[in-house]
């Protein structure tokens, strides 16, 4: 029998500031969009759960953010008891509720604050939209909202996401920010960034098999623009690509491509555990070694992930 520990993530915010869209998006990766328009407003609260590295049972509570509900939420403060990471989620197209999520946002920081939450309180500004990145005006909006909510609460800390389900890698590193803190990845983040340069790639990215990003390595990026550029489309490729093979139940091991020059790789790893067998996906640029020198380094990162996870 598997024992897992038991880790409980809220999801909060106003309703249709795009919370369930955002889980919904994280969860199939792909084929999603349509789904998505025919959502109706989440009913109190829906429950998700999922194995994580095969060592935590993460439980994302899902909650309504229809004012009845909220209403209900902070009467009863059960709702919010042994939360483990709380996100809010704002819609960053939405100005005319800015003022309402702030209000409820204070209201939930008073809860926690006083129930002793003392880790970091994520926040996702959704529906920020490809095409919205570089408008001033929803900078402006962005930056705007954190200063209000920083200057507003100077003893809490936080975490801010830029987020849209039209990039899934925006929603996967978002989550992923929260879940690492639950494990040492020290050892795994100096092997990718020691491989990353060894290769000469632009990037590395390790995800485990329900597409969160573990560990990655970038080459000279240096704002968040040319991340969007050269990085982001690449990883919701990849996400696509391992979610697919998930869901067909591929025996997939490697696959090698080209795209401009560059070597891509993707590699599956297994790694045998005492609660059965963790998977990870490495995804990669390389433009300089041949595959006999990668499948070396590949032995030895597969070692580490075996030394860490066994």
């Amino acid at each position: 029998m598997i024992n897992l520990r038991e880790i409980k993530i809220a999801f909060t915010g106003l309703d249709n500031a795009g919370k369930t869209s955002f889980l919904i998006a994280l969860r199939r990766k792909f084929n999603f969009y349509e789904f998505v328009k025919e959502l109706l407003p989440t009913k109190l609260i829906e429950f998700n759960s999922f194995n994580f590295l095969n060592l935590f049972a993460i439980n994302i509570w899902d909650m309504g953010g229809q004012e009845k509900y909220r209403q209900l939420y902070v009467k009863n403060l059960i709702y919010f008891e042994a939360t483990d990471f709380l996100y809010y989620v704002i819609d960053i197209q939405d100005e005319k509720k800015f003022e309402d999520t702030l209000e409820y946002l204070k209201k939930l920081l008073i809860i926690y604050n006083d129930m002793g939450y003392t880790n970091e309180v994520i926040v996702c500004f959704s529906k920020f939209d490809p095409d919205l990145r570089q408008n001033e005006e929803y900078i402006n909006r962005r930056e705007n909202l954190k200063k209000n909510i920083e200057e507003k609460n100077e003893k809490i800390k936080f975490k801010f996401f830029d987020t849209t389900y039209y990039d899934i890698s925006s929603l996967s590193k978002a989550i992923s920010y929260s879940l690492n803190k639950l494990i040492n990845l020290d050892n795994i983040n100096m092997h990718i960034n020691n491989l990353g340069k060894l290769l000469e790639s632009n990037y590395i990215i390790l995800y485990d098999d329900t597409g969160l990003i573990i560990a990655d390595y970038y080459y000279r990026i240096t704002d968040t623009r040319e991340f969007e550029q050269k990085i982001s489309t690449k990883i919701s490729e990849d996400l696509k690509f391992f979610q697919s093979l998930v869901d067909s139940k591929s025996s997939f091991s490697e696959r090698t491509s080209f795209f401009n020059g560059q070597k891509e790789y993707a590699k599956k790893f297994e790694i045998p555990t005492k609660n059965g067998k963790t998977v990870f996906y490495l995804g990669l640029t390389t433009n300089k070694l041949e595959h006999f020198q990668m499948k070396k380094e590949f032995d030895k990162f597969q070692e580490v992930l075996e030394r860490i996870f066994k």
